[in-house]
């Protein structure tokens, strides 16, 4: 019989669903035991209220956070220009203070070419003394103010290079000049430019954790995986679930029937085979695909005495998976056809 007639007892694969990282009262069962589900199908409902208000939360955050985003962005662009602006302005201040130091040093020459004269015109008595003093203070106010203004050309051209100090003596010409308040400023803006990217990754871990918190309000909402029947609930309405922790015992249409063959057979039941069952319960037959063929426990070996000569047969489990069909139900005996053997 063994050799001829393959059978099993229909067995049905079951899962354990459970809402995934997240837990809490149960509002609501949409199924009972036995009920036939469809995949997809709300199965379980928890409580909403605690994750809505963090949702809310982050929704705020987010959005203030965007705000500053956004603020610091304008407030670089702004400053960016403005110091463009100023590495201009610099650089025609200069000019202007180059113009200006040659009409004080012009002043100047001019102004001790007179104190000369009225000193030579002291040593005769030609002039007054109070006119010499007059002269001499034009000539020092003269030299004070072209001190004054190389003092402040100097200022203005801090960090520039000597050529472009050689270049800008022969053009007259700024431009291009580099200025250290200007790299300076370059600096500070640049230091605020990472005060902006860490502003920037900040609204973007709030983004995530609000992502997180939308994707735990959905899984509030526990859904069948798949279709097959609901085995067993293990949690009543108003009771608390611990987060991962399974809440429904599913019975899936996956259904399948392990049979046994020895090693001198299993070669015909190669994983995808089609084959072909009667279920006598039903007087019908259905077909079933091979899943796989593996060595079975030691205990489904047929064991034989050497002392007449015969050999161990090694059995092989082969598991088929079955055809679902109307009143196919689990525990049910399938036969497997097998005239090849018979």
């Amino acid at each position: 019989m063994a050799k001829s007639l393959k059978s099993g007892v229909l067995t049905a694969d079951e899962i354990n669903i459970a809402f995934q990282n997240v837990g809490g009262k149960v509002m609501k069962r949409q199924v009972q035991e036995s009920q036939q589900v469809k995949k997809g199908d709300i199965l379980m409902v928890l409580d909403d209220t605690d994750t809505a208000l963090a949702i809310d939360r982050l929704k705020a955050q987010v959005a203030g956070q965007q705000a500053l985003v956004q603020q610091e962005t304008t407030a670089i662009d702004i400053e960016k220009a403005d110091i463009d602006l100023q590495e201009i302005s610099t650089w025609r201040k200069i000019e202007e203070m180059q113009a200006n130091l040659e009409a004080a040093q012009a002043s100047k020459a001019l102004a001790s070419i007179e104190f000369d004269r009225y000193a030579k015109l002291g040593k005769t008595d030609n002039v007054s003394k109070s006119a010499l003093d007059n002269i001499r203070n034009t000539l020092k106010s003269a030299q004070m103010n072209v001190i004054k203004l190389e003092s402040q050309l100097a200022t203005l051209t801090i960090g520039a290079t000597p050529a472009q100090m050689n270049q800008f003596n022969q053009t007259k010409k700024a431009e291009g000049m580099r200025l250290q308040s200007i790299v300076n400023a370059r600096a500070k803006l640049e230091n605020r430019t990472n005060q902006l990217a860490q502003l920037t990754a900040q609204l973007a871990q709030s983004q995530a954790q609000l992502k997180q918190q939308q994707i735990n309000y959905q899984r509030l909402t526990l859904v069948a995986p798949e279709s097959g029947k609901i085995l067993k609930l293990f949690y009543e309405e108003g009771e608390l679930v611990p987060a991962g922790a399974p809440a429904v015992l599913l019975e899936t249409d996956r259904k399948y029937v392990d049979i046994y063959v020895n090693e001198m057979m299993v070669n015909d039941y190669q994983p995808g085979t089609i084959l072909t069952a009667q279920v006598p319960a039903l007087d019908t037959q259905v077909k079933g695909t091979v899943r796989f063929a593996t060595a079975a426990p030691s205990f489904a070996d047929l064991r034989m005495t050497r002392e007449r000569g015969q050999a161990d047969l090694t059995s092989y489990q082969v598991r088929v998976y079955m055809q679902d069909i109307p009143k196919l139900l689990t525990g049910m005996t399938i036969e497997v056809n097998d005239a090849k053997h018979r």
